[in-house]
């Protein structure tokens, strides 16, 4: 069943690069309590960005950890859930197996909500390459 004046659809929504890879972003990879973001803004080093504000500390695990701060200045819960999931995103796809474990904190400025994809993505991964030469990983 088709809608009137819909484009008929050529091909698959999957991407076929992607076969076989963990697309998911799993429970261990996240930051998920008070006292873990709270000793990241005491003791980790600080980078600041266009759209974002990193704070990092040399990863204490065997895999990098994110956590994402989105104040609800950024907009109604929609928006702060779709920034996150973007973030998310930009984190999983950069992280290569050879990288030594950091552990993130993620603060999102206003500016990004009317970013393209394209921009957030150079701007994140810019500055978590910053983060990574300060920790000396």
């Amino acid at each position: 069943m088709s809608c009137l004046g819909a484009a008929p659809r050529d091909a698959s929504v999957s991407r076929s690069d992607d076969v076989g890879a963990r697309r998911t972003f799993a429970r261990a990879s996240r930051l998920r309590n008070r006292k873990s973001f709270l000793d990241l803004y005491e003791r980790g080093q600080r980078v600041s960005g266009s759209f974002f504000v990193l704070f990092g500390v040399p990863g204490s695990g065997p895999q990098s950890r994110l956590g994402i701060t989105a104040t609800k200045k950024f907009g109604h819960a929609v928006a702060r859930n779709r920034i996150k999931r973007v973030i998310r995103e930009i984190f999983r796809k950069g992280r290569g197996p050879a990288e030594s474990p950091v552990d993130v904190v993620v603060n999102v400025k206003l500016d990004a909500r009317a970013q393209s994809y394209d921009r957030l993505e150079a701007d994140l991964t810019s500055r978590l390459r910053e983060l990574r030469k300060r920790l000396g990983r």
